[in-house]
């Protein structure tokens, strides 16, 4: 039995917590030691009794449903051609390692599940120096789990889930050095990447193009060459929860031309642009995130009907949160404080009923204004405004005073402009 743990976002079970025990289906065979050649055929469970070395096209192929391939801290090396795992569709395979380090190198994929393949496991392995992926999924179906293994120094991909390849787990991985995308996600739907390590990118960190429904959860992504995470070109309903990333090149996380994203809980900083990104995106819920210390905080352009609430965009080196030519989104009881430019930006026009809400958020000790809202019809209500190096809230004529603002100690005597602040 394998210990599993139920999150919030579907009914995915992940080797994880303790809350529930479920059962799997394993192997019924007995592996037995056997000493293997290259691109052998595999059809009943093994222990590799040597390294396969120098292999001219596949290391091991997988023959036969329910076996177990376990390399007993072997190598097995190719010369930069096929697999060096290959399963093209037999289902309750279970490659692992027994052993000290088992290595898997230098083919054009280290482990590859094919089509028809489910219900594999792939674990305790290190697959480094492979040319296009360490670990590929090319429409596997479903239930396969990649779990516990360093995936380390591939020339492009540590790891690739496309084709269709859905209803899959990737859990507890190092991920590192790798010099594309950490983990490429592409046309591929319901998913679950959780508790991954993924440093030192050349790419981003982790990416989704093309792909719905998938759970991102408490993965770490660092010192990538791109954006941390990246969901982009119809990547809908995913779910970003309790991600971190830091010294990333580009933003904390980037969602361009995709809906229905819920992003909750993440603390992106350190990154070289803003920490939350959403170009043309719309209808997303972007909740309890800490991007502070980042250029920017939270930017939206072009995005609509958005939720933004309960973030932290504090001590950024422009706007905590900046809106431009985006409509009705909703912000509430966010906190954008010591910020070097605005606390909240929102600039663009809006037809009557199309505008943003700027409700009870809190702009304090800006170097500019703390909250600046040019053009109309913006609805600004119950934002607190202290101590900005400008004005407390600054609003064009034709926006909307929906009163209890507060604003004191800012730099202009007349503490806001365009709504009524109170002390």
């Amino acid at each position: 039995m394998i210990r599993f743990s139920r999150t919030l976002s579907s009914g995915w079970f992940a080797a994880v917590g303790a809350t529930a025990l479920i059962s799997v289906s394993m192997p019924a065979q007995t592996a037995h030691a056997a000493h293997l050649s290259c691109g052998q055929t595999v059809t009943t469970s093994v222990v590799l009794d040597a390294d396969l070395l120098n292999c001219p096209g596949d290391g091991l192929v997988v023959g036969s449903s329910g076996i177990t391939i376990d390399l007993n801290g072997h190598t097995v090396d190719g010369v930069g051609l096929g697999a060096g795992i290959r399963n093209n569709g037999f289902g309750d395979v279970v490659v692992t390692n027994s052993g000290t380090s088992a290595y898997v190198q230098e083919f054009d994929h280290g482990v590859q599940l094919n089509p028809g393949t489910s219900g594999n496991i792939v674990e305790k392995l290190t697959v480094r120096h492979n040319e296009f992926s360490g670990i590929e999924l090319n429409n596997a179906d479903s239930n396969n789990r990649v779990r516990n293994n360093l995936i380390d120094r591939q020339s492009q991909r540590g790891v690739t889930i496309a084709g269709g390849s859905s209803g899959n787990v990737l859990a507890d991985n190092t991920i590192s050095a790798n010099q594309g995308e950490g983990v490429f996600v592409q046309n591929s739907a319901d998913n679950r990447l959780e508790a991954n390590q993924i440093t030192g990118s050349g790419d981003a960190g982790l990416v989704l193009e093309g792909s719905s429904g998938n759970t991102l959860l408490t993965n770490t992504v660092g010192t990538s060459g791109d954006a941390a995470i990246i969901l982009q070109l119809g990547s809908n309903d995913n779910l970003v929860q309790s991600n971190s990333s830091a010294q990333n090149a580009d933003a904390g996380l980037t969602v361009s031309g995709s809906t229905g994203n819920r992003i909750l809980s993440n603390t992106l900083q350190g990154s070289g642009d803003s920490g939350i990104a959403l170009q043309s995106s719309h209808g997303s819920t972007i909740t309890g995130n800490d991007v502070s210390g980042n250029p920017g905080g939270i930017e939206l352009s072009d995005s609509d009907n958005n939720l933004i609430q309960s973030n932290s965009a504090n001590d950024t080196t422009g706007d905590g949160i900046s809106l431009a030519q985006s409509l009705n989104n909703h912000l509430e009881l966010n906190q954008a404080n010591r910020n070097s430019s605005r606390g909240i930006y929102v600039v663009g026009d809006a037809a009557p009923g199309a505008g943003n809400r700027l409700v009870r958020n809190t702009a304090n000790a800006n170097q500019g204004d703390g909250i600046a809202v040019s053009k109309a019809v913006h609805t600004i209500q119950g934002n607190t405004a202290r101590g900005n190096d400008s004005w407390g809230i600054f609003a064009d004529p034709g926006n909307v005073d929906g009163g209890a603002n507060l604003a004191s100690d800012n730099a202009k005597p007349g503490q806001c402009t365009g709504v009524v602040c109170t002390p």
